[in-house]
């Protein structure tokens, strides 16, 4: 019964029914934020994934099936937006703030999932930095992990500052392109970390 009913609001947000599409949104929308929200740690990006989805359906009414499951379409949806999501952010400034986050190590004992997280993207990054050659991991462990300026870092090295620009900005790009083609999503750590705080 209770699919005949899906069915029928269906084939009416197929012909452009708002009146189908509110229904179908109260139907889903709660359990879809749900969802992200486990996922994500973040209430924003929750709250925008679902406002993506749901604006995915409209666009795709006219495609969609009527023997498919409505439910099934939106968290594919819903997944792939989050997902998209996060590689998206991982070529943002938001990468370097974690890389100086992860010196802090401000984990509270009982906090075992910010931990595990924080675990996964160390293992990530250890690899990612294996890409670098000999003067890059150098300077990219004293800026990042060391906290010291390009011109601190240009006199410790006696090179120019220019030439630590350069290597810091290559570095970065290895690793990000590395930790992107590894399908690391470690900015569910830094959503935990820097947006739900």
């Amino acid at each position: 019964m209770e699919t005949d009913i899906i069915k029928s609001y269906i084939k009416e947000l197929q012909k452009g029914s708002h009146k189908a599409f509110n229904v179908i949104y109260d139907m889903y929308a709660d359990k879809l934020y749900g969802f992200l929200l486990a996922h994500t740690k973040s209430r924003q990006m929750s709250e925008d994934i679902v406002q993506d989805t749901f604006l995915k359906l409209w666009i795709n009414r006219k495609t969609l099936s009527i023997d498919g499951s409505l439910q099934s379409f939106l968290y594919t949806i819903s997944k792939h937006e989050m997902i998209d999501l996060f590689r998206s952010q991982i070529n943002k400034v938001e990468f370097e703030l974690y890389v100086e986050y992860i010196d802090e190590k401000n984990f509270d004992d009982n906090d075992i999932e910010k931990k595990l997280f924080y675990d996964d993207f160390l293992k990530a990054l250890k690899l990612s930095k294996k890409l670098l050659s000999e003067k890059q991991l150098e300077i990219f462990e004293l800026s990042k992990e060391k906290g010291k300026s390009i011109e601190e870092i240009a006199t410790q090295l006696q090179i120019s500052e220019q030439t630590v620009k350069n290597q810091l900005t290559t570095s970065l790009k290895k690793i990000r392109t590395q930790l992107s083609n590894m399908n690391i999503l470690f900015l569910i750590i830094f959503e935990i970390c820097f947006i739900t705080q």
